[in-house]
């Protein structure tokens, strides 16, 4: 024959002590409530704390993680007290990951416009240069024009004379 669950014992312990710190956050005023369960440092809720309170051994720590119906009680508490539940940073790191890897596209994406950018102000640039020298070059082209229309002109009129 196996042996008797674990499990219904802490379970009482367990509500008990919920109950109780529920009591207390619901005891202060409203405007300046504190969470009243056990926070590591990063605003989580302290399991291990929780299982000392309710005097559970390390190795039965675990159920507290691992039994659905142990945990689902102490995130019930945690949410209503603003906590972050059992399990969140294994939630919290996907969606780290997932903000890492939209991160990582728009570097690349951020990479890519500044490269086309760069081009594009190089080709700019060079077009603009162009244009310069071809303006030059017609204003050349222009000043000629008009000094061989002047002799057109005077050979015309018999004042330009030709020597040979």
């Amino acid at each position: 024959m196996g042996r008797p669950s674990v499990i219904p014992g802490i379970k009482v312990r367990l509500e008990g002590w919920l109950d109780e710190r529920e009591a207390e956050f619901l005891a202060q005023p409203e405007a300046a409530r504190r969470p009243t369960l056990p926070l590591c440092g990063d605003g989580k809720i302290n399991v291990r704390a929780v299982a000392e309170a309710i005097q559970l051994s390390r190795t039965q720590e675990k159920y507290l993680y691992e039994r659905k119906e142990l945990a689902d009680l102490i995130n019930c508490i945690a949410e209503g007290q603003g906590v972050l539940t059992i399990g969140s940073r294994i939630h919290q790191s996907e969606a780290d990951a997932q903000i890492r890897q939209r991160m990582a596209i728009q570097g690349r994406n951020a990479d890519q416009a500044a490269q086309a950018a760069t081009e594009a102000i190089a080709a700019q640039k060079e077009l603009l240069s162009r244009v310069q020298d071809l303006s030059a070059a017609l204003e050349a082209y222009k000043a000629e024009n008009v000094r061989l229309k002047a002799q057109l002109d005077a050979v015309r009129e018999g004042i330009w004379l030709g020597t040979q």
